[in-house]
């Protein structure tokens, strides 16, 4: 994402703790890049500053700026796309406890999210709010319908659509509780990935397979299967496993990541983690080059040699 503005240091000048800011002006355009730094034991590492960064554009070493998400002006726009597949009841039942973490722990005070479902239709079940009763209410109320279909590829369009009309200074993020590979949808997984670095959308699935989560339904959880969970229907699963993991290439070409559950307590650690790692992500920004075309992005953390960085792989240059 390249977005016209002067990021965090404002804030922490206003606040005295930035004597010396960069001299950038409100028209310069910057590229922003959200970066998570985690050792070899996979703790966050915090504590960096710029001079622990190196961020190459096109192999180009570049002039950095550094704040971090805790005094970042930028809020967090959030989208939370639900399959709602019939075959998705049994992860249902669990998705629908989660709607309270969504405000306290993804998008904060000052962030708002909206949430989308979708089978063989894309549904805006709640429009951007931050009023985390309202998202809990959204998540509460998706239930399983088309049995098979799952456009997960056109959702995730879809999403990046609505982050897309979000202010330039906003931090863009999908969520995407889902299973890890698309069922039917029209648009290309390569086209929705230009997409998403156009708008500079992380993506974090958090995925689940239907023919394990069926063994942890209860019977109470899964209207669409009032008996248990329907073991035949499970196992054909098993034969979808030569599919490309749509899940995983998301997740690689933004810098987000992909998680997984499988249980309530999966589910919610996931929503844990991901939130964990949003709040405490390094945001570096620079000025690019005006080279139209796709730039690939290298980051590195120069004297940490345990450090193991994760970042968007590039930006599009208009």
């Amino acid at each position: 994402m390249v977005v016209t503005m002067a990021l965090g240091w404002a804030a922490r000048a206003q606040d005295g703790a930035a004597e010396n800011p960069p001299t950038l002006h409100a028209g310069a355009k910057l590229v922003l890049v959200p970066v998570t730094v985690r050792d070899k034991k996979g703790n966050l590492i915090d504590g960096l500053t710029e001079e622990d960064f190196a961020v190459a554009d096109q192999g180009v070493r570049q002039k950095i700026h550094l704040d971090t998400s805790d005094t970042v002006v930028a809020p967090v726009s959030l989208v939370v796309a639900v399959q709602a597949s019939g075959i998705s009841a049994a992860a249902l039942g669990k998705i629908n406890k989660v709607g309270a973490m969504i405000q306290p722990l993804v998008i904060g005070d000052r962030g708002k999210a909206a949430v989308i479902a979708y089978d063989d239709e894309i549904r805006v079940v709640q429009d951007f709010t931050g009023d985390g009763t309202k998202l809990r209410i959204a998540l509460e109320g998706i239930h399983g319908r088309n049995l098979f279909k799952g456009r997960m590829i056109d959702a995730a369009e879809k999403a990046i659509e609505m982050l897309a009309a979000r202010p330039e200074s906003s931090r863009r993020i999908l969520v995407m509780l889902s299973e890890s590979r698309d069922r039917g949808s029209q648009a290309k997984l390569t086209e929705a990935i230009e997409q998403a670095q156009r708008a500079g959308v992380m993506i974090y699935p958090a995925t689940y397979s239907a023919h394990a989560i069926a063994w942890t339904a209860r019977p109470e959880d899964d209207p669409v299967l009032p008996g248990g969970p329907d073991y035949i229907r499970a196992l054909g699963e098993l034969f979808r496993k030569g599919k490309i993991n749509d899940a995983d290439a998301f997740a690689r070409a933004t810098g987000g990541r992909h998680l997984s559950f499988a249980t309530l307590n999966g589910l919610e650690e996931a929503i844990g983690r991901a939130g964990e790692e949003i709040h405490s992500q390094y945001l570096l920004s620079f000025v690019p080059a005006s080279t139209p075309g796709f730039h690939a992005l290298t980051v590195a953390v120069t004297n940490r040699p345990d450090a193991v960085v994760r970042a968007r792989p590039g930006y599009w240059a208009l």
